[in-house]
């Protein structure tokens, strides 16, 4: 019997973790399929450069490293790269991002080959996206991506796509949503919607710390302790640092840890300096990972989607709704609600609790 072949297009940690859940319990018939890991790069991000092992993964994987400019057009050796996926053939792609040009050649191209399309979630925009506000920004971005492509020799698909941009699952050639919480997603446009079903096990847990070359010195302290996550809010992280200095003076003996987002600002650093006896985490590696070795203590963010996992030793909370010195300008520009069951949003610091 010939082999299906998936591919899984990664552009962050979290989109490994959630390809590499994927591949364990959905795609692990090796006599069934095969499975490919197409990794994209950027010289000017920090994601996917920390070392990685696959050799505990039944799949293959391409690293597509390359610098793209809306401005410019493509150099040949780029294309070269493009083409190269294009000659590829999967009888699934699954994807993460809607608003990446070289994503969006690629998706064309397949769907006329009779691909299935497969979205995958990333972030909170499958549950806030309906409640977000007009972005002539976003409108703009569609535009010049579609002009993009067309200048750079590909079909664009659909010129008139910016204008459902800011909705979740926009793209035409999509043809199945893959969501943890479709309960809390609104399908506006009804497309077929997948239950991913995340849950830490021993071998998921095992697999993962093979993939991210885990060190066990990195959570030296694993019981009662604060695990708080940061976010690119682009705030000045002030809000945060009342927060934890709050929980400090709460919970004295309970060590708090700080796990940095890769693309966590220079302003934020700044301000975590200003707490005492508080342990910076900046490892690459996915908080997911990081929480499956907790127990026994309070998992908290904003609104970070890395806690979509429940660890049933521990107790998550958000902190988006809380008010006091509260000053997240992003947080006014759309309704975040809370999509999950086994996390707590706390309306203020006194119901975070061990």
């Amino acid at each position: 019997m010939k082999k299906e072949k998936i591919c899984f297009f990664v552009h962050t940690e979290y989109h490994l973790l959630l390809s590499i859940h994927a591949l364990l319990t959905q795609y692990s018939d090796s006599n069934r399929y095969e499975v490919e890991f197409i990794l994209k790069r950027t010289t000017k991000s920090p994601r996917l450069k920390l070392d990685l092992d696959f050799s505990s993964l039944p799949c293959k994987y391409r690293f597509l490293d390359f610098d793209l400019k809306l401005n410019a057009l493509l150099k040949a050796e780029e294309k070269q790269k493009i083409d190269e996926v294009l000659q590829l053939e999967f009888a699934e792609f699954n994807f993460f991002q809607e608003q990446d040009p070289i994503t969006l050649i690629i998706l064309h191209h397949y769907k006329k080959k009779g691909t299935k399309i497969n979205l995958f979630q990333d972030g909170l925009k499958p549950y806030i996206a309906h409640s977000m506000s007009f972005s002539p920004t976003l409108w703009v971005n569609n535009i010049k991506q579609n002009l993009w492509i067309r200048k750079n020799g590909y079909t664009v698909s659909n010129w008139f796509s910016f204008i459902n941009s800011k909705m979740y699952g926009f793209l035409k050639e999509i043809d199945q949503l893959y969501l943890t919480f479709p309960q809390s997603y609104i399908n506006w446009n009804k497309l077929p919607v997948k239950t991913m079903s995340l849950h830490y096990t021993p071998d998921f847990v095992a697999v993962l710390k093979k993939v991210f070359l885990w060190d066990e010195a990195l959570l030296e302290k694993r019981e009662r302790v604060i695990f708080f996550m940061n976010q690119p809010m682009h705030d000045d992280g002030t809000f945060e640092v009342s927060v934890l200095k709050k929980l400090q003076h709460n919970y004295p003996g309970s060590t708090i840890y700080i796990k940095n987002h890769p693309i966590t600002t220079q302003v934020k650093l700044n301000a975590y300096k200003t707490l005492d006896n508080v342990e910076i985490i900046n490892s690459k590696i996915p908080a997911e990972l990081f929480i499956s070795q907790l127990e026994n203590s309070i998992v908290l963010s904003v609104c970070s989607t890395s806690m979509f996992i429940n660890n049933p030793d521990c107790k998550f909370y958000y902190i988006f709704a809380v008010k006091e010195q509260n000053n997240i300008e992003r947080l006014k520009k759309y309704a975040v609600i809370n999509p999950s069951e086994h996390i707590i949003t706390a309306p203020n610091l006194e119901a975070i609790e061990f």
